[in-house]
């Protein structure tokens, strides 16, 4: 029996989402030491080797280059030139005859200048002051803190997904135990009716019914090592280990079970305030707050310097490395003051634009206030009506093995058929698989009730 054709149904919805079969999945992993993992060794795994959270952190490292690349702007900036040019023919400028005793009206053909020509040329220039440069130096610092904090949600979603599915691989686990054990009790009283057959005590149909029973078990249990496999391989994917390593999850199900029941709920420690999504709206706030800044800053004037050392190299030979020969200096200092008048409202209207932007983060930020409070409701919620759930199929389960038990008994003693003892233990086949499925809700909606509280 499957537990849930749900739980099933999501494996399947998230492998293909993934772009992933059972097919591509398998793997030669019989030479391969087994890696042994417990649901906390799992989630750090994850933390360090899944996509999605080295991707998070490839994030946070460019955000901590780019306030560097940020604060270098306003720091000295040093440029060197070197250029060279070769006049194949050099320019001829027309001088007016009469200044060398020429005739009025008439022209001197003059070439000036030389073949060669070097010009080596090095500035510094500092920026002095530009508000935008200030905006932009604080809405860096915020971008890395918004980018950690984006690293910390990633951490939360990879160990509620990772803990999610490591329930799911124990519950298939224990599911799979629990029907090989029914089949070993079906083959055993399938042994004992084909005696009884022979010695004359019992109908063929009875013995018949329990080989087409213990033959659909058979095949249940093929079935169940397949989606057992697929759920391994699912979490192996999850946590970024290699798919065609063989994986053993050390963690009981009854452990972490039990673990959950002594917890108490965390409902009343809730504070949206505290919650990593919303602060991540705060921080984008904020950000929104510094774009608005950087567009008023625009109105300021930008003062900036600069130094200038020029060196030149006029020859008739390309001998610039010729220590006996001149080169003529250049040097200056300036000051630029550039003084925003007039942008025929294009400013106006980018200040405008930047305080709605900012009107809408604080929009955002109190939807998503609202938005935590209702997921912790429905959490907590989902919470109580899984343990009422599980409470239910615990009784259940309970009450179809005693049915099963009294069944075998009478069947033994001839007063029950094997139809009647196979009826009875599908029963408490279903009753199991509706209880481990409860279980799993239990355990998944505890981890639910974790996430909603953003820890």
């Amino acid at each position: 029996m499957q537990v849930r054709m749900t739980v099933i149904k999501w494996i399947w919805t998230g492998l293909i989402g993934l772009g992933i079969t059972p097919f591509a999945m398998a793997g030669n992993g019989d030479n391969e030491p087994i890696q042994q993992l417990s649901l906390e060794q799992a989630r750090e795994y994850a933390l360090e080797h899944s996509a999605a959270m080295r991707t998070a952190q490839a994030d946070l490292d460019i955000a901590r280059r780019q306030i560097w690349e940020t604060t270098a702007i306003g720091l000295p900036q040093i440029d060197g030139t070197l250029g060279y040019q070769y006049y194949l023919d050099i320019p001829t400028s027309l001088i007016p005859a009469e200044f060398f005793g020429g005739e009025p009206g008439e022209f001197e053909e003059i070439q000036f200048g030389t073949e060669h020509n070097l010009t080596a040329t090095a500035t510094v220039s500092q920026l002095i002051f530009d508000g935008q440069y200030i905006v932009g130096l604080r809405a860096s610092r915020i971008f890395r803190e918004l980018s950690a904090q984006n690293l910390k949600r990633s951490e939360l979603e990879i160990t509620n997904t990772i803990t999610e599915t490591y329930f799911l691989a124990l519950v298939a686990g224990e599911n799979l135990d629990i029907i090989r054990q029914n089949l070993r009790n079906m083959e055993r009283t399938l042994y004992e009716t084909e005696k009884m057959l022979e010695e004359g005590f019992t109908d063929p149909i009875n013995v018949d019914q329990l080989k087409l029973t213990v033959s659909n078990m058979r095949n249940n249990i093929s079935r169940l090592e397949r989606q057992h496999k697929l759920t391994l391989n699912l979490l192996k994917f999850q946590i970024g280990m290699k798919v065609e390593t063989r994986l053993e999850l050390t963690d009981s199900l009854e452990e972490l079970f039990d673990d959950l029941l002594l917890e108490a709920s965390m409902a009343a420690e809730f504070e949206p305030q505290e919650h990593i999504d919303y602060r991540i709206m705060l921080s984008q706030e904020t950000m929104s707050e510094m774009v608005l800044r950087r567009e008023q800053t625009a109105y300021l004037p930008r003062l900036s310097a600069s130094f200038t050392r020029q060196e030149m190299a006029m020859r008739d030979a390309f001998n610039f490395f010729d220590s006996d020969r001149s080169w003529f200096p250049s040097t200056y200092f300036g000051l630029n003051l550039n003084i925003p008048i007039f942008s025929s409202g294009m400013r106006r209207s980018q200040v405008q634009q930047a305080r709605l932007e900012l009107e809408k983060s604080r929009i955002a930020r109190e939807q998503t206030r609202q938005s935590l409070i209702l997921q912790m409701q429905e959490a907590t919620t989902d919470f109580e009506t899984s343990l009422e759930q599980y409470q239910n199929e615990k009784e259940n389960m309970q009450l179809a093995r005693r049915i099963l038990d009294r069944t075998s008994i009478m069947h033994k003693e001839g007063m029950a058929s094997s139809l009647e003892l196979t009826q009875a233990n599908d029963q408490l086949l279903n009753t199991q698989a509706n209880y481990l499925g409860a279980m799993f809700d239990l355990l998944n909606a505890k981890n639910n009730l974790k996430k909603a509280l953003g820890r």
